[in-house]
């Protein structure tokens, strides 16, 4: 896979608080922002697509009734106590 170098703007306190991780980590800072940006895109493609599932699921009709939906949890949480 072959890298595009890019640029983005950041604010002098993120700028400082990526290079001191970037330091911690012994990486270079491009390397932390790169890596930022993957899981950032990937954990909002996975939220799309899961909307999208529950959007077509609703239009669908296949919808679980809240008061079902709040037993569940609340037995799971009971039982987590015990």
């Amino acid at each position: 896979m072959s890298l595009k170098a890019t640029s983005v703007r950041l604010d002098d306190e993120t700028l400082a608080r990526v290079g001191q991780m970037a330091e911690a980590m012994d990486r270079p800072r491009a390397w932390v922002m790169a890596e930022a940006i993957k899981q950032y895109v990937a954990r909002e493609e996975w939220f799309i697509r899961e909307v999208e599932q529950g959007v077509k699921a609703a239009d669908e009709g296949r919808l679980i009734d809240h008061g079902d939906i709040k037993a569940k949890w609340e037995a799971r949480r009971a039982a987590q106590m015990d």
